[in-house]
């Protein structure tokens, strides 16, 4: 798919109720251009098949199978691009919290189990049917275990949009902290797709790329960013400081002509 086929792709799955498998496969190729989806569904199949092959009555068996299958067994030493990878997750068997959760909760659910990510801060859990589970480990954990006081308010079930925004953040961290601008640009845009209706979202993405256009030296497309944030945006604080950097930069403008 060509950048304009993939972002009405992802428009279009971010829309679906319990898509976040799919919006993952969509971001393994932002990952690795030459991924086949079809053998990656079909390497997927091979694992539920696996899986299936014990009578899984309850999440612990569950989670034991996956352990069995290598699942929560070996800590990564260093995060890249590759562990947002379904691909990589399924072949390596290992990954980051929210990869690893898409591929529980979609075995779960094709299992007969009730299932959902958990888009708690800092660490992606999963819920199934009910119990709380930590994918990097496999295992069931309490709501005390989080040791956060508002821990139910950040207990909320992921949409398939809310996954897609996720996934893209962690690849467009890599890029900030490589000071790759067009990679973060070029993400960006991808979560435009993903979420093009919410003011909160898009807001927040037109300050991103103002930054972006800053850094790269092209302050005018800067400059209109950070006003387009400023016009929509329903943070006061975030406002304040797109029309902050606008104004800077209309005056920079000035004192260069």
């Amino acid at each position: 798919m060509d950048k304009e086929q993939l972002q009405q792709a992802f428009t279009d799955v971010s829309a679906l109720k319990f898509q976040e498998f799919e919006i993952a496969l969509l971001v393994g190729t932002l990952i690795d251009s030459t991924l086949d989806l079809q053998t990656v569904r079909e390497n997927f199949e091979r694992f539920l098949a696996s899986i299936s092959e014990s009578k899984i009555a309850d999440v612990s068996q569950l989670l034991a199978s996956f352990k069995q299958h290598g699942f929560g067994q070996t800590p990564m030493s260093s995060v890249d691009l590759s562990h947002s990878s379904l691909d990589w997750v399924l072949t390596q068997k290992q990954g980051i919290p929210i990869t690893l959760s898409i591929l529980l909760v979609e075995v779960a659910r094709r299992l007969g189990f009730g299932g959902c990510g958990i888009n708690f801060p800092g660490h992606f859990l999963a819920r199934i049917d009910g119990v709380l589970v930590d994918p990097m480990s496999m295992r069931v954990i309490e709501v005390s275990d989080l040791d956060v006081a508002t821990a139910p308010a950040m207990l909320i079930e992921a949409t398939t949009t809310m996954v897609g925004l996720r996934m893209l953040n962690n690849i467009k961290a890599m890029y900030l902290q490589a000071q790759n601008w067009q990679q973060v640009l070029e993400i960006i845009d991808y979560q435009f797709a993903i979420d093009p209706n919410n003011p909160e979202v898009i807001a927040s993405l037109h300050f991103e790329r103002g930054e972006c256009w800053q850094q790269l030296g092209v302050l005018s497309a800067a400059r209109d960013e950070y006003t387009i944030c400023a016009a929509i945006c329903p943070y006061p604080e975030l406002t304040s400081m797109a029309k902050e950097k606008a104004n800077a930069l209309v005056m920079t403008d000035e004192i260069l002509h």
